[in-house]
C-alpha cells in the first residue's frame, strides 16, 4: 500500500509515543489497545483523504446487553450533550459502545498537533466516562445518576484521566 502523507503523520505520532499499533491491509486504518485508569480501550484511527477527515473511535471494553440498550443510549446522549469535541455512540445491532472524535484538515496537511489533540481527547473521554457505562450495565444505576456522578467526579478534580499504557495483544503459547 502506498501510504498517504497524512496517514504517515498518524503513524509517526504513534511511533514517537512508543505505542504499539497494527495497520489494516490496503487501507489508511490503524488500531491500538490502551489501558487507562478505569478500563481497557481499543482505538481505531482512520484518515479519509477524499473528505480530508481524521477520525478516531475509542471502543469501550463493555457491550450493552439488549435489555440495557435503551439506558445506554440515554447515557450516550446525556454524556455527549454539550461536548465540544466528540460523542458517544452505541451500535443498536450488537451493543458495542464507542466514542468518536474527529477533525477536518486542509488537503494534505494533517499535523501532529491535530493528531495529538484528537487522539488525546478520545483516550481521556473513554477513560473518564467508562465507570458511568459500567454502573448502568452492572449496577443498575440510572443513566441520569451515572452521568451526574461522572460530571461531579470530573468537576471535583478527582483523578479520572488516563496515562495511556500499551496493552500488549494477547498471545497464545502452545507447548
Amino acid at each position: 500500500m502506498n501510504i498517504p502523507s497524512t496517514f504517515q503523520t498518524v503513524i509517526e505520532h504513534f511511533k514517537k509515543n512508543g505505542w504499539i499499533f497494527q495497520l489494516a491491509a490496503g487501507q489508511p486504518v490503524l488500531t491500538a489497545n490502551f489501558r487507562g485508569k478505569n478500563g481497557n480501550f481499543r482505538l481505531v484511527v482512520f484518515v479519509d483523504e477524499a473528505d480530508n477527515l481524521f477520525q478516531v473511535f475509542g471502543f469501550l471494553s463493555l457491550i450493552a446487553p439488549a435489555h440495557k440498550q435503551a439506558a445506554i443510549t440515554e447515557l450516550c446522549v446525556r454524556l455527549s450533550f454539550a461536548m465540544k469535541m466528540g460523542r458517544f455512540e452505541v451500535d443498536p445491532n450488537d451493543g458495542e459502545i464507542r466514542f468518536q472524535t474527529y477533525s477536518a484538515f486542509p488537503p494534505g496537511q494533517l499535523t501532529d498537533d491535530v493528531v495529538r489533540r484528537v487522539v488525546g481527547v478520545n483516550l481521556l473521554m473513554v477513560d473518564q466516562n467508562f465507570p458511568a457505562f459500567a454502573a448502568v450495565i452492572y449496577a443498575n444505576q440510572s443513566p441520569e445518576e451515572a452521568a451526574t456522578q461522572t460530571r461531579a467526579r470530573i468537576a471535583s478534580g478527582q483523578p479520572t484521566g488516563p496515562e495511556p499504557q500499551l496493552q500488549m495483544p494477547a498471545r497464545l503459547t502452545l507447548n
